[in-house]
Formats: C-alpha cells, structure tokens, sequence
C-alpha cells in the first residue's frame, strides 16, 4: 500500500508542468568544476547539485542562471540555467520563444491565481531575457507564451 501512494504521490508532484516547448534551442554545456571556479571556488573538491537550479561548490551554494548571466552577458535569448542529471553538466540554454503551461494544482496554485503575475514569475524560472508576449487561463491550467522582444528580432543578422 505504501508504494502505491508513494506512485501517486511522484507522479503527482511531476504533474505541474504540462508542456515546456522552446523554438531555436541552443544548449552551452559546462563541468561542475568550471562553474564554480567562475564563482570563485578554486580546487573545489566537493561539489553537489542542490536541485535542478543551484550548485554547492564546498558548502557554498550558487545559483546556475547567475552563471550563465556571466557567461552570455548581452545574449537576450538567454532563458535559463540547469543541471543536466545524466551528463553531470551545467547547461545554459537559450532560445527565440518558450511556451509553458502549468497544472493548477495545490502546489502550484500561486501561480494561477492571478495569470500574468503568475507568467511573469514562471518567467524568471523558464525564459529569463525574453518578454511574455501572451498569457491565458484554460480549464485548470495556466498558458505563458515568452519572446523576444519585436525589435529584438527585427535587428538580428
């Protein structure tokens, strides 16, 4: 019976986010050891993902979209910074849109109870450089469209 509602329960937690589409992606990959010397951390010996979004590199903890601010200073295509489980690399990942829609659920609900303000707080996790360009709620679920902005795009090469 335990196993059963620990399934239920993991699948439950995973269940916020429905769809994470990015046009254009662009993936930078970097070692563990690289990113916290960029930080500062020389001869790091010990180095943990605290959770998809941070680093601990000897008992100090750092953020990855720090990171890859530092390393794509200019680039506002820049959308966010993550842990890649499987590789064991940093990855700063960048893009021309990215489109979420998240689960209403009880975890997540602050998100929805106010839609643009809950885009715009997705915005930080998911497309950091880019502008929300529409937002919706439907059903249970609420809907972030982010781009570039349009004159971003129009003086591109």
């Amino acid at each position: 019976m335990t196993f059963i509602v620990f399934l239920f329960l993991s699948n439950r937690l995973n269940a916020a986010v429905l769809k994470h589409d990015i046009s254009a992606p662009r993936f930078s990959e970097y070692e563990y050891v690289e990113v916290c010397k960029e930080f500062g951390v020389q001869d790091a010996i010990l180095i943990t993902p605290r959770n998809l979004s941070e680093i601990e590199c000897l008992n100090k903890t750092f953020k990855l979209m720090d990171f890859c601010l530092k390393k794509f200073p200019l680039d506002k295509s820049l959308t966010r910074g993550f842990i890649e489980k499987t590789k064991k690399k940093v990855v700063c990942e960048r893009s021309d849109s990215v489109m979420i829609s998240l689960s209403c659920d009880i975890k997540d609900l602050k998100y929805c109870l106010n839609p643009q303000k809950g885009c715009e707080e997705l915005r930080k996790i998911f497309a950091n450089r880019l502008d929300l360009a529409h937002f919706s709620m439907l059903e249970k679920n609420i809907n972030c469209y982010f781009s570039k902005s349009i004159g971003d795009s129009f003086n591109e090469n």
